[in-house]
């Protein structure tokens, strides 16, 4: 008790405020910059309305998106949200707002999942939280803290810690100890004709990769939590975030992100480009209740100023509480699940397992079986979803019965009620020969779903 005691003293410790400040800037300028790819890659009219099925997480089937026109001012909002979080000015609002925005978009269509969408969303969360507007921010009225309880600061760094370690957690399995994969397929995958090939595509570099990449992740509390070899520990993280924004062509900004999430783990002074900033005044301990009264009694001339530091509201601190238990405990629950979390996708999302497995699909075809004289019509499956759902199919099975009834109500709407649907998809997981993943000769479009529940159509995966 006496070392949770001193723990709960310490995050209430007064600190400067600059870094928290600094990462508010980056966060927000990212943010908007984010706003403006998905404009540039044609997400609203391409990826969320052309599709004449969206494939919705469990439990939001209800939410469905609004006309061009009000997608495209939301997507607008969430870019202004990102301008207004780094310029510091309606700040909280201006959390909110581009998380529930960006919310909005990205729980549309889960074949577009990717955690670092997800991680977004929670930092904009988190920064409503703090009071990081009031430094390096465009306030009209002046910041009036000078400085900030330490929590404001260390729940960035725990986040980040969860999603590094959680990571190097779900790597802790055959495929990446043994088999190398998937970076082996991933490495196998990279073109030739770049000029990182040479590079990459080596035993030694595939070692590195897979090894290298399983101890920072779980290491990553030491590396950025110990004082002495913090300092040390940014290089293999900088050259870990480099390499990963080579390597892989759908994660983004993430990588960046990431590296300059790592100034959280400093104080201002030890930042150059903050120093100027740095508070002279010594930090004290504040948790919203008074001061007492030290040992020391120097003269008012010569003693610092007591630093401004905002006050912890009791619901404040039990809301934070309740997020990171969530945080800790959420991810697991796919191992609680009767079905294989990364072979049937349940379980999967919101867990940080990031990059743990790849697929590629041998075939996918669906046909529809008409129940009156056993003709069987195969399906175009390009004239009803976008190679990112198609992608989506071969990696979550609910998606695979989705769109077995979409293709049922299809064809009953033209005359064919009551048809059969089957469907023959054969991937190759982590480098392996080909398997079925459904059963072929099961109606799709009639099956049931229970996350809780055995799948008997789903095909058992094959090691």
């Amino acid at each position: 008790m006496a070392y949770l005691r001193k723990f709960k003293s310490w995050l209430f410790e007064s600190i400067d405020g600059h870094v928290l400040g600094a990462f508010r800037i980056i966060f927000g300028l990212f943010m908007a910059y984010e706003a403006w790819v998905y404009l540039r890659i044609g997400l609203i009219e391409q990826g969320l309305l052309a599709p004449q099925i969206l494939f919705k997480y469990d439990g939001l089937g209800w939410l469905h998106p609004f006309s061009a026109p009000v997608m495209y001012a939301i997507l607008a909002v969430m870019g202004l949200s990102g301008l207004l979080i780094a310029a510091g000015v309606m700040f909280r609002w201006a959390c909110w707002v581009f998380a529930l925005s960006l919310a909005f978009i990205f729980l549309q269509e889960k074949s577009y999942y990717n955690n670092h969408i997800y991680l977004f969303i929670l930092l904009g969360v988190m920064l409503s939280f703090t009071h990081a507007d009031h430094f390096l921010s465009l306030r009209r009225k002046a910041g009036r803290f000078t400085a900030l309880p330490r929590w404001q600061q260390f729940i960035f760094q725990a986040q980040f810690v969860i999603v590094y370690f959680y990571g190097g957690l779900t790597k802790l399995k055959l495929d990446w100890w043994i088999r190398k994969e998937p970076i082996t397929s991933m490495v196998n995958s990279f073109p030739s004709s770049h000029w990182l090939a040479p590079f990459f595509k080596t035993d030694f570099s595939i070692g590195v990769l897979t090894y290298g990449g399983l101890l920072l992740d779980i290491l990553a509390p030491l590396l950025l939590w110990y004082k002495p070899v913090r300092r040390w520990a940014m290089i293999p993280f900088a050259a870990f975030h480099l390499a990963n924004s080579r390597i892989f062509d759908d994660i983004g900004i993430f990588p960046y992100v990431m590296l300059c999430s790592l100034i959280l783990f400093f104080e201002t002074k030890e930042l150059p480009l903050l120093r100027r900033w740095a508070s002279p005044t010594p930090g004290v301990s504040q948790s919203g209740a008074p001061q007492p009264k030290g040992a020391s009694q120097q003269s008012k001339t010569t003693e610092a100023p007591r630093p401004s530091v905002p006050v912890t509201p009791v619901w404040m601190k039990n809301v934070l509480a309740g997020f990171f238990a969530f945080q800790l405990l959420f991810p697991f629950r796919g191992f609680f699940l009767p079905n294989k979390m990364d072979w049937t996708g349940i379980g999967k999302n919101f867990s940080w397992r990031m990059k743990v497995d790849t697929r590629s699909i041998e075939e996918m075809t669906f046909t529809v079986h008409n129940p009156v004289n056993g003709q069987v019509s195969p399906v175009n499956v390009g004239s009803f979803v976008n190679q990112m759902q198609i992608l989506n199919m071969a990696n979550d099975v609910r998606s695979v019965a989705a769109f077995a009834r979409k293709l049922r109500d299809h064809v009953a709407r033209q005359g064919m009620p009551g048809a059969v649907v089957k469907a023959r998809i054969r991937v190759r997981y982590n480098g392996r020969p080909p398997q079925l993943l459904v059963n072929p000769d099961v109606d799709l479009a009639s099956v049931t779903y229970s996350p809780f529940r055995k799948l008997d159509w789903v095909i058992p995966f094959q090691e």
